[in-house]
């Protein structure tokens, strides 16, 4: 009798032993690169199945018990793109690559946006667009850089998609009309067009973005200290034509500042909010990540800080419309980081404030909002 249950401690114990190993360690993907891809096309097959994803978040019990719904990323086994190239009137060559490293996520009332860039150099930023309701890939917009493309945001006011960008120098604001979006074929060749340019004085890069009151916040990120996080209201002029923040060129409105600053936590990677909250992400590296949650009070202070842990490489978040529910991604599935960490995330989680309910700790105040000086607006650093 005691042998026996000796026998099945030593049993249980190797059971135990075994599933911890495999959740220590990097998969290997199941599925080997996508060969046959109809062209422009963005392969949505995932790397790995269903049961080893949630192995690989074993250490997470927030996050597995906030999951409602798993999207496939797309891109992660083979893709369709443009060649590296900046001009955005000249026929480029469609190249397959598989190494696009997704950036931001964000949502219209039936679309989820999904910016990527490629971390071989060799394409230009994409935008990947799925169906809201079913998760199914539907097109690839070609953007017209090769940068990070960190943050992107829906605007329904004025049915826009913004792209945040580099030009080399200063950073960018790009906008993208609903319509161009509809009719864009990333087998023209061609980058799709821009129909607004701005350029903001005020930031030294924008690393992520989003939404909200009328204003897109731009997020900056920093490796070590906090970042910040600006806002500029959206405006008319004179004529009729769309302004953003303020102006901070003699002649030229498409050149603007903020209006008003905020500190954010540090390594910010995402940005989101609903009318009570303000979600941010913290992460760099193999290393945990956080998902940090602000209530939003009068006068946009961001109040009573919580996070929980979430796996390395954590990039964007955003809310789904007013609901307290929220997608989120991560670049740990690309191939240079999937070697690299022991929980690879290989979709697009739609996850609910369940993460919230359990091993919540508090997280760092931040500063108050500061409004920029109006007349001489400088370079936040």
């Amino acid at each position: 009798m005691v042998k026996r249950i000796v026998w099945a401690i030593l049993l249980v114990m190797s059971i135990l032993l075994v599933w911890m190993g495999l959740a220590q360690q990097p998969a290997t993907p199941v599925h080997q690169t996508t060969k046959h891809l109809a062209q422009g096309q963005a392969s949505q097959m995932p790397l790995y199945t269903e049961k080893r994803l949630r192995i690989n978040l074993a250490r997470y019990p927030q996050l597995r018990a906030g999951i409602q719904r798993m999207i496939p990323m797309p891109g992660l086994q083979g893709a369709w793109a443009l060649a590296k190239n900046k001009s955005a009137t000249a026929s480029h060559r469609l190249i397959k690559t598989v190494a696009f490293d997704p950036q931001g996520i964000t949502t219209s009332q039936n679309e989820i946006f999904v910016s990527a860039y490629d971390h071989n150099n060799k394409a230009n930023s994409v935008i990947y667009v799925l169906n809201k309701w079913t998760g199914q890939y539907i097109k690839t917009l070609s953007l017209q850089f090769q940068d990070h493309a960190g943050g992107v945001a829906y605007d329904p006011d004025r049915q826009m998609l913004w792209v945040t960008g580099h030009d080399g120098k200063d950073s960018m604001l790009y906008g993208i009309t609903q319509a161009q979006i509809d009719q864009y074929d990333i087998r023209s060749r061609l980058p799709i067009s821009y129909q607004q340019v701005f350029q903001i004085t005020t930031e030294t890069n924008n690393s992520t973005m989003m939404y909200a009151n009328n204003a897109l916040w731009v997020g900056y990120f920093t490796k070590r200290g906090l970042g910040n996080i600006q806002e500029l209201p959206f405006g008319k002029d004179a004529s009729g034509n769309l302004t953003l923040g303020q102006s901070a060129g003699e002649q030229d409105e498409s050149i603007v500042a903020a209006t008003k600053v905020y500190a954010s936590v540090g390594q910010l990677q995402g940005l989101t909010a609903n009318q009570r909250h303000v979600l941010m992400t913290s992460s760099f590296g193999n290393v945990d990540g956080k998902l940090v949650r602000y209530d939003r009070e009068a006068g946009d202070k961001f109040t009573k800080g919580v996070s929980v842990t979430m796996p390395p490489y954590l990039e964007a978040v955003s809310y789904d419309g007013d609901t307290n529910r929220f997608y989120m991604i991560f670049e740990s599935a690309t191939p240079v980081y999937r070697v690299k960490t022991k929980a690879v995330v290989d979709r697009i989680l739609y996850v609910d404030n369940d993460v919230f309910k359990t091993g919540v700790t508090p997280f760092t105040p931040l500063l108050q909002p500061e409004f920029m000086d109006l007349t001489r607006p400088k370079t936040i650093k």
